[in-house]
């Protein structure tokens, strides 16, 4: 049976399953978490994926409704494709994988897996036969004008919640790249710094060798150089290395600093999505994480 619903009913569907989606997720992730996470890419308690997974689903399977099995597949398959559309566009856009499945076996480059896949198959069958019915008689019961009103309402608070998130995201993205130049000079810094020790333990071996050289020449000459080439190799030393340390501890400072300016929204987006990756950025994006674990922890 093809269920035929005006614009109006679809959008007030689609607002209630973005909101029992959340709060299926918030639970399922607070619970293994031990704590409770507001979980989601939005601010607010809706999450888009499945309202319009929901949506996408009732118009496969509603006219399968009397073949479970091939509501079954057809609800997979469908879900999964979508699932990795939205996983590859917000990853391109955001730079951050806002789930990832990399741990899950069966899994296709961390955005799909097949537990995932049977789960939108089962909740296909589910969504069909036990959870729609009585959506579909409050979307069809309320008056035309209570309708309006309503899907009104949440479609400006959807639309404005949308928009910051968008925004929080963007900006989340550069700041992670801002992050990564910082972690990629501090590299090049300890790099700098482990080269130069080198260099001036091999310049200091020479001088050691050239002043034993003439050790049996002049021996109170050679031993006076030797010391004094050593304390010279040791001064250059420290100098080089108090210079390089201090520009280490200046990239760390700045890297704190900016770590420690994130706004709330992005910290909440931050800690509503606790398995999100970043294939570009993942280091910094960890140690964001971390940081901002030990300052609630703290």
């Amino acid at each position: 049976m093809v269920y035929d619903y005006s614009f109006l009913q679809w959008m007030l569907i689609f607002y209630i399953y973005c909101f029992l989606g959340w709060c299926f997720e918030s639970t399922v992730v607070s619970v293994q978490q031990r704590r409770f996470v507001n979980r989601g890419f939005l601010r607010g308690p809706m999450l888009p994926i499945y309202g319009f997974g929901a949506t996408l689903l009732l118009h496969v399977s509603l006219p399968l409704y009397n073949h479970p099995a091939a509501l079954f597949a057809v609800s997979m398959l469908v879900a999964t494709i979508f699932e990795y559309i939205v996983g590859v566009v917000m990853e391109k856009l955001f730079k951050v994988k806002y789930w990832d499945y990399s741990s899950h076996r069966f899994q296709f480059q961390g955005r799909i897996c097949l537990q995932s896949s049977l789960c939108w198959g089962f909740f296909g069958v589910l969504l069909a036969r036990v959870i729609h019915p009585p959506v579909e008689v409050l979307a069809v019961g309320l008056p035309s004008v209570l309708l309006a009103v309503l899907v009104a309402l949440l479609t400006i608070a959807f639309a404005g919640d949308v928009a910051v998130s968008v925004r929080t995201a963007l900006d989340l993205a550069r700041l992670l790249e801002e992050l990564d130049e910082l972690r990629e000079q501090g590299a090049a810094l300890r790099h700098e710094l482990s080269q130069t020790a080198m260099v001036r333990l091999t310049n200091l071996s020479y001088r050691v060798d050239e002043a034993r050289g003439e050790w049996s020449e002049k021996m109170d000459d050679a031993r006076a150089q030797l010391n004094e080439r050593m304390d010279d190799a040791r001064e250059q030393w420290s100098d080089t290395k108090e210079q390089i340390l201090d520009r280490l501890d200046e990239i760390q400072q700045r890297f704190n600093e900016r770590a420690e300016s994130l706004k709330r929204t992005r910290k909440r987006m931050l800690r509503g999505n606790p398995s999100a990756r970043s294939a570009q950025y993942d280091d910094v994006l960890q140690r964001l994480k971390r940081h901002l674990d030990s300052d609630k922890k703290g």
